[in-house]
């Protein structure tokens, strides 16, 4: 079956979206193996977007969703997103971490400083947010979750622009960072938090897993 055959509305995006949910929750201990096998393989029989919803269902906790534990990227409303916003650290530092709204456009600058933006925990808001950075003999560390897909447009003089983390979801609806900006001598460095190794493998496992099934059932 494939998803020509669907209701309006089912996607192959929001099956892959509700994989990568359920990928993340078995590395980080939330279902078991046998929990993941069965809902991958509902993942694509679902005939509407109300059966994926329930596939995110906590199964220690009913009245929660494995969506809400994951460290997934939410979706602000765009009328509580700020237009733009200021992080700077000059021979200091600066940290931003847990639930915060980043702005659609946030400048950052690090000279002879550092500073990390961590985004686990943040909502973006639908579409294009951008991060520019200049950093002068310093250095930016930005955390990404899951979910996001990220742009490097930015330029580096005897430093670099490193990217680790994102996601390459053809979701359409799938929130995009784009950092541009110029490092001299310096860097910035974009990236998943390491989930530690036996996290990450168990990740690509339900991947792999799901690709699986996803060949097998013709999708």
């Amino acid at each position: 079956m494939h998803d020509s055959y669907a209701p309006v509305g089912v996607q192959p995006a929001h099956r892959e979206r509700v994989v990568q949910l359920l990928s993340v929750a078995f590395a980080n201990d939330r279902i078991s193996m046998d929990q993941l096998d069965e809902r991958l393989a509902a993942v694509y029989r679902a005939q509407s977007l109300g059966e994926l919803e329930l596939l995110l269902v906590d199964p220690m906790n009913p009245a929660g969703s494995l969506a809400m534990e994951s460290t997934v990227t939410r979706i602000a409303s765009p009328a509580v997103v700020p237009e733009r916003g200021v992080a700077a650290a000059i021979m200091g530092g600066f940290q931003r971490e847990g639930p915060w709204i980043v702005p659609r456009h946030l400048k950052v600058t690090a000279i002879m400083g550092g500073g990390e933006l961590d985004l686990r925990e943040a909502r973006l808001g639908p579409g294009v947010t951008e991060i520019e950075v200049f950093t002068l003999w310093g250095g930016v560390e930005i955390i990404v979750p899951d979910g996001v897909r990220v742009d490097i447009v930015g330029m580096a003089f005897m430093g670099g622009f490193t990217i680790r983390g994102g996601s390459a979801t053809d979701d359409p609806h799938a929130p995009v960072l784009r950092v541009s900006g110029l490092a001299v001598m310096g860097g910035v460095d974009v990236r998943r938090k390491d989930r530690g190794r036996q996290g990450e493998k168990r990740y690509k496992q339900a991947l792999d897993r799901a690709k699986k099934v996803r060949d097998r059932d013709g999708y």
